[in-house]
């Protein structure tokens, strides 16, 4: 019998996650052999059945910087103009709806991803790159690992029902939401939060100021770039739809709400979603129900953890195979770099006789405990205060600030795979843990009684003193000192912050009705121009 065929590195999975592992890799260690096994034939469609359009600063300066794809991503895919929000009554005049987003495109960029587009070009760059196999066409049916100095074992199955065998020093587990891993040695945990969606794309571009119609002269100045540019969100008491514009000139749209609010249920087919933006969302129900449907998708349950997602034996989860938590705020092309990151890391520390258990443990504490417990805290719950512009105005900057002060820097400085960086790190994130739990139960007990604005209100979250200056210190030379400095005297000035909300919070639940200047954002004072 031959000898399977046999590689330094095996990648199950060709998505994004999957592919731009592969590309990172191969950039870092081009002496490997690398395999890429991908169920799906491409080429994709343009409108490809996948989510995950929007990334933020984190994710964008991966693609860019550490995959070398910056000049692709100019050319290729759309800038972001931020982040954009409306709240209120959705039954009324979507012109009227309190808005929070940005006039302007950021210094620091971000991009609007057609995942077609995207992982089709990214095929191509693997495929031809030295060293990477991709099979298309294949399906990972199990996987045997070694314990100790053996190979591991992928078994598949081709486009013929051909069963087939290959070997591997080091796994990469990429398949997504199937986690093969997580499957088999029962690494995946529930978290609490639980949140469904669905999503859809429309052919042609849907733009949200076409659908606000004839708007009052403050909602259109003429410094304010399109807004059609932006992930525009429509929010609501236990759920957010979001617009998203494509570069192949389609439109994404999607549903995510609390399941114990809104069941999936109510929006499980494309008629059945029609119907729930009717009641919950009627000017945008009215703005796409003549429009072309290219695909739609459901997933009851979204949300889900892992007790691991790397081990010194020589395996690893990337991307949504490691874990997923929501798509507000457009976390996962952050988490698809850090947990990319790790895994080249311990290849190449594999292959130099350093993966050692503590490195894993350090890997994955990172990851889990200091990164994804932040998030989940943002989200668990807090769908209650999603419709609520004064509370999300003050939410939404906290949330900001903590992703710029902190993860975020740890992508943008390379500190993901730096041991000494990592533990420093770890302490940060847990003070700030503790704030942030503290005041994301502050805004639970603020919507309550937070009463919205009667007039159009438009917050520019990132003209806001202290959002400003961390956005801009992304891309500030620091040394390693100077940044770990700066976190824990970001976390400290949090801290003040943390205090001014509760006092605030305090007041408008004993003064009711809230006055109107209570919903303007709570940010401490000291965040001037001086003190950033």
């Amino acid at each position: 019998m031959n000898a399977p065929e046999s590689y330094d590195v095996i990648i199950c999975g060709g998505g994004l996650a999957g592919l731009t592992c592969a590309r990172q890799l191969q950039r870092a260690q081009p002496g490997l052999s690398i395999a890429v096994l991908e169920k799906v034939p491409g080429p994709l469609p343009a409108a490809a059945h996948k989510v995950g359009e929007a990334s933020v600063e984190g994710g964008a300066h991966y693609f860019t910087e550490h995959l070398g794809l910056q000049g692709y991503f100019n050319k290729s895919q759309l800038h972001k103009l931020g982040l954009r929000l409306f709240f209120g009554d959705s039954q009324g005049p979507f012109q009227q709806r309190p808005e929070l987003g940005a006039r302007k495109f950021p210094r620091v960029p971000s991009y609007q991803i057609d995942r077609g587009v995207l992982e089709n070009d990214l095929r191509k760059m693997v495929a031809n790159a030295q060293g990477v196999t991709l099979m298309e066409n294949v399906t990972v049916t199990d996987v045997d690992l070694a314990t100790d100095e053996e190979p591991h074992t992928v078994h598949l199955r081709d486009a013929d029902n051909a069963e087939r065998t290959l070997q591997c020093r080091f796994l990469v587990d990429a398949t997504g939401r199937r986690r093969l891993l997580h499957r088999k040695l029962d690494l995946g945990r529930k978290n609490g939060h639980e949140i469904s969606a669905a999503w859809w794309r429309m052919k042609g571009e849907y733009d949200v100021e076409k659908m606000a119609g004839l708007a009052t002269p403050q909602w259109k100045p003429p410094h304010q770039e399109r807004r059609w540019f932006s992930t525009n969100h429509l929010m609501g008491y236990g759920y957010w739809v979001w617009m998203i514009p494509l570069v192949s000139g389609n439109t994404s749209i999607g549903i995510v709400t609390d399941e114990t609010i809104h069941p999936v249920q109510g929006y499980n087919t494309y008629e059945n979603s029609l119907e729930w933006l009717r009641r919950h969302e009627p000017a945008l129900a009215n703005f796409i129900q003549d429009g072309e449907l290219l695909d739609f998708r459901v997933i009851k349950n979204a949300s889900y953890h892992a007790s691991q997602i790397c081990s010194h034996r020589r395996w690893a989860c990337v991307g949504e195979a490691a874990l997923f938590l929501d798509a507000f705020y457009s976390p996962g092309s952050d988490f698809i770099g850090y947990t990319n990151t790790i895994a080249v890391k311990m290849i190449e520390m594999d292959r130099a006789g350093q993966l050692t258990e503590e490195a894993a443990a350090r890997f994955n504490r990172f990851v889990l405990d200091d990164v994804a417990a932040n998030y989940l805290a943002l989200y668990r719950g807090l769908y209650k205060t999603f419709g609520s512009a004064p509370v999300m105005f003050t939410k939404v900057l906290w949330d900001t600030c903590f992703y710029w002060a902190l993860p975020c820097q740890m992508l943008f400085r390379k500190f993901v795979v730096d041991a000494d960086a990592l533990d420093e790190f770890h302490e940060i994130s847990q003070e700030y843990l503790a704030l942030n739990q503290r005041v994301q139960n502050a805004f639970l007990e603020w919507a309550p009684v937070a009463v919205e604005p009667d007039r159009y209100t438009f917050v520019e979250y990132s003209k806001t003193p202290i959002c400003a200056g961390l956005h801009l210190e992304l891309i500030k030379d620091k040394t390693r000192e100077e940044c770990f400095r700066d976190m824990r005297a970001h976390v400290q000035r949090f801290g003040e912050w943390a205090e001014q909300i509760e006092r605030e919070v305090a007041v408008a639940r004993k003064t009711l009705p809230a006055t109107h200047a209570q919903m303007e954002p709570v940010v401490a004072a000291m965040y001037d121009d001086a003190a950033i």
